[in-house]
């Protein structure tokens, strides 16, 4: 009896049948699309994000250089202001010692010492202990 029912409605049975594969197709296709679209959605709005966020590394990044091109100019500045002075305080050693020098061969000169004592522990030319030798001997 079944069987003959289903014998006799074999061609409705496969129409639903057939009916019901295309309905399943069409919303799987359906829900599919709509899954694709929400994922699209999200991926783009992580791209705006990333893009945005670039943005904002971009513009720290140029802030970053800027500051550190200041600071590249102070170090400079300061760099040739140390040498200016390390200049200064050379020369300054220089005249200091040289009249330090001046100072031993005017006092040696003045407690009598003979001009070759004199050239041999100042290390002066022979022309400037002349000088000393001649000016400042026996003066007091």
């Amino acid at each position: 009896m079944i069987l003959d029912f289903l014998l006799s409605n074999f061609e409705i049975l496969l129409f639903f049948a057939i009916c019901f594969l295309v309905l399943g197709f069409i919303l799987l296709f359906f829900f599919q699309s709509l899954k694709f679209k929400e994922e699209k959605d999200i991926a783009i709005e992580y791209v705006n994000d990333l893009n945005s966020f670039n943005k904002e590394i971009k513009e720290y990044l140029s802030l970053i250089g800027n500051f550190l091109e200041q600071q590249k100019n102070e170090i400079q500045k300061v760099s040739e202001k140390i040498v200016d002075i390390e200049r200064e305080i050379n020369r300054l050693a220089e005249i200091k010692g040289s009249e330090d020098v001046l100072t031993q061969a005017i006092e040696m000169a003045r407690e009598g010492s003979s001009r070759e004592e004199i050239k041999n522990k100042t290390g002066l030319r022979e022309d400037e202990v002349e000088a000393i030798y001649t000016y400042y001997r026996n003066k007091i």
